[in-house]
C-alpha cells in the first residue's frame, strides 16, 4: 500500500514583502477612491483581504498577521457600511471581530489588546446598526451586551 504525498504548505517568517507591497498599492488606490466613490473602493479592499488571507505564518506567530488581517476586513466592513450593504457587513466584521476577541483573551497586557478592546466596542455598535436595520434584534441586543462586558 502507497500512501500518496501530501500537499506541502509553505510557512514564512514574516509577511511576503511582494505582498506588503501590493497591499499598500491597494489600499492607497482605494483610500482615492473611497474619496468620490465608496462603492468604488469595495473591490480593492476585498482584494487586500483576499491576500492578507492568503497568507501563513508559522502557527505560534500569527499575531502581527491577525492584527492586519482585521483591520483589513474592518476596512472592508466600513466601505460596506457606507454603501447600506449590510449583509457583506456583518460578514466582513465579523472575521474582526473575531480576531480582536482572540486578542483579548491573551494573558498579557498590551497595546493591541487596548486596541483590540477599542475597535470591538466601535464593531459591536456598527454590529447593532446593521441588525437593526436587518430586523434581527435579538441579535442587535446581543451585540449591545456584548459591548456592555468591554466596559472595565
Amino acid at each position: 500500500m502507497s500512501s500518496r504525498p501530501q500537499p506541502q504548505q509553505l510557512n514564512s517568517q514574516s509577511l511576503n514583502p511582494a505582498s506588503l507591497m501590493e497591499i499598500n498599492v491597494l489600499k492607497r488606490v482605494a483610500m482615492e477612491q473611497q474619496k468620490t466613490n465608496v462603492q468604488a473602493s469595495i473591490p480593492y479592499y476585498a482584494k487586500i483581504c483576499q491576500i492578507v488571507d492568503n497568507q501563513r505564518l508559522p502557527d505560534n506567530d500569527t499575531m502581527p498577521l491577525n492584527t492586519i488581517r482585521a483591520d483589513a476586513h474592518a476596512q472592508l466592513a466600513d466601505a460596506y457600511y457606507k454603501v447600506q450593504n449590510w449583509i457583506q457587513c456583518e460578514a466582513s466584521l465579523m472575521v474582526a471581530v473575531k480576531i480582536w476577541e482572540r486578542m483579548l483573551e491573551m494573558p498579557e497586557e498590551s497595546d493591541g489588546k487596548l486596541t483590540a478592546k477599542t475597535r470591538l466596542g466601535e464593531a459591536y455598535d456598527i454590529l447593532r446598526t446593521c441588525y437593526n436595520t436587518l430586523g434581527k434584534s435579538r441579535l442587535a441586543e446581543l451585540m449591545e451586551k456584548r459591548k456592555s462586558k468591554l466596559a472595565p
